[in-house]
């Protein structure tokens, strides 16, 4: 036996020596009870102690081995929470931002500015740029560190918040900096957990103009300042909750993700083109003959596929020009071909991203960007045709809007000051609201997808249903005429659409299937996969569940 083995096998025993420790200690506390009848009754009653006083390894099989192992992983977990507590997390994280933007926070609330006008107006000249800027990779630097050392803690603290609804945002960098997004759906989820937008931006901090940099970093201080209130407040579940990417700690995850996108860009792009690629390489060679828009315009076959901005109008040519001049795009690439397949690596990476830390944190993806929102529309749509060839099934794919039936559109309690949603929750005020989504949510999620034709119509209906209720509610609630931190709850009506999305998989996403089958593809080969992913992965097999996102988009307000 080589000496490093005799290291290693030192090492298990001392780990495996802790556990059964911990997994003893755990059966005097009360917290570990069998059924009668388990085969791991009989391998714990086999269990010896030598005349040391320590336990004699070989008699421990591999049922107590497992058992120590799961029972400790929990024990250390439970742990690592008392270390800090979210809400502990969420003041020392906030109060470093305050630390440092405060007083130009204060500043944008007395001139009536948002973080957009905030962020134009402290970049004006060369002088303030440069003051921003100086110290902007140091200050990045904190937010790295303060991440490393207590974003795990948080992530679990939010994990185990179970029984309430969890709604994560993702499809930007950060929610729109001219809408609060617990103000527009915080009646709708227990928590909102928001992305810290500094990790997010590190390709803006890395690459763009100082200029831009600067505006970037105060538009995100200010954004983010926006919801300190909300975050802070001391309720029992919280309502903001801001966790730092994994991808943008991890390395390895990051790269997963990617490697999701390459997938599903193939298949957008084999929809886009009216072409099969079988390959990302052969997608990418395909693409750099598109060398000019005429070319890329040539090739496409599905219009409706080609998606920059829901709000851009024209032909898919000048939308190609307009992409190709705009910051976000012309640092990167050159070319319209190049354009159209980078977009698509990029929305399919995202939206991968999303509905695995959704699955994570067992909470529900929530956009309120409809560009966004198609480009997760589609993933699922992708993710769903995969599971229907797989699964021999059908119509695993939804897109369900959400509407009064009356006038075509959807009325909700979308315009809630912040000052009085924290007052609702302290008062534990119109709960049954925020029921009502997440039961339809919900039923959708555990669906089974072996026999979702069957429950499919059924789920709808307890949809619209519910949903109709929903107005009587909203109808009941503003004749009350309430008030909450002094705000009618009239003047928080909005009008908008409100959709539901899902792929009835069983999976977070379906590129995860090959992972749970203990397959090795060649992109990601399975050592390649980060063991958090795989540990997920596991989880997933013991409880199915699939996707459901949902878009807040609101149209109309004060009406």
């Amino acid at each position: 036996m080589s000496e490093e083995q005799i290291i290693e096998d030192v090492e298990y025993e001392a780990r495996l020596r802790r556990r059964l420790k911990i997994l003893q200690e755990q059966f005097k506390a009360g917290k570990v009870k069998i059924a009668e009848g388990l085969e791991v009754e009989k391998s714990l009653l086999a269990v010896r102690v030598g005349p040391d006083g320590e336990v004699d390894l070989s008699t421990v099989d591999g049922l107590v081995r497992s058992m120590a192992l799961a029972v400790t992983a929990m024990h250390d977990r439970e742990e690592l929470k008392k270390e800090a507590s979210l809400s502990e997390i969420q003041n020392m994280y906030f109060k470093f931002i305050e630390d440092n933007f405060g007083q130009f926070y204060d500043m944008m609330l007395k001139q009536n500015l948002t973080p957009h006008d905030a962020g134009r107006a402290l970049t004006q000249n060369e002088k303030s740029v440069e003051a921003f800027t100086e110290n902007l990779d140091e200050f990045l630097n904190v937010i790295d560190q303060f991440w490393e050392g207590v974003g795990e803690i948080a992530h679990i603290h939010v994990e185990d918040m179970h029984g309430n609804i969890k709604g994560i945002f993702g499809g930007d960098l950060f929610p729109s900096h001219d809408e609060n997004i617990a103000s527009k759906c915080g009646i709708y989820a227990d928590t909102i957990v928001l992305p810290d937008p500094f990790l997010r931006s590190k390709h803006i901090f890395a690459n763009y103009p100082k200029k831009d940099k600067a505006y970037y970093f105060i538009k995100h201080a200010m954004n983010i300042l926006q919801y300190k209130d909300l975050a802070c407040a001391d309720v029992e579940v919280p309502i903001i909750a801001i966790l730092p990417d994994q991808a943008a700690l991890q390395e390895d995850e990051r790269d997963f993700f990617h490697s999701l996108g390459k997938q599903d860009s193939i298949i957008h792009a084999g929809k886009l083109f009216n072409r099969k690629f079988d390959s990302f390489e052969e997608l990418i060679g395909f693409a750099q003959d598109l060398d000019t828009i005429e070319r890329a315009v040539a090739e496409i076959g599905d219009k409706g596929r080609v998606l920059f901005d829901t709000e851009w109008t024209g032909d898919i040519a000048s939308q190609l020009a307009q992409a190709l001049e705009s910051e976000h795009y012309k640092l990167f690439v050159d070319s319209p071909g190049m354009l159209l397949a980078s977009q698509s690596l990029g929305r399919m990476s995202v939206s991968n991203e999303l509905l695995i830390k959704s699955r994570r944190l067992n909470g529900s993806p929530i956009i309120d960007a409809p560009t966004s929102w198609q480009y997760l529309v589609w993933k699922m749509e992708y993710d769903a045709e995969q599971a229907e060839n797989e699964l021999q099934s059908e119509n695993l794919h939804v897109v369900k809007g959400l509407s009064d039936l009356a006038n075509g559109e959807m009325r909700w309690l979308g315009n809630i000051p912040p000052e009085s949603l924290i007052e609702i929750r302290k008062e534990g005020a119109m709960d049954e609201i925020r029921n009502i989504l997440g039961q339809g949510v919900n039923e959708l999620i555990e669906a089974n997808p072996s026999n979702f034709h069957r429950s499919r119509d059924q789920i709808f209906d307890n949809i619209n249903n519910a949903f109709n209720q929903h107005q009587k509610n909203i109808d009941e609630l503003t004749a009350k005429k309430w008030k909450f931190a002094g705000k009618d709850i009239g003047s928080w009506l909005v009008v908008g659409s409100l959709e539901v999305t899902a792929a009835i998989t069983g999976l977070p996403v379906w590129g995860m299937a090959t992972i749970a089958a203990d397959q090795v593809l060649d992109v990601p080969k399975l050592k390649d996969i980060p063991q958090s992913i795989r540990d997920l992965s596991n989880e997933n097999q013991k409880i199915k569940k699939s996707p459901v996102g949902m878009l807040f988009n609101i149209k109309k307000k004060n009406f």
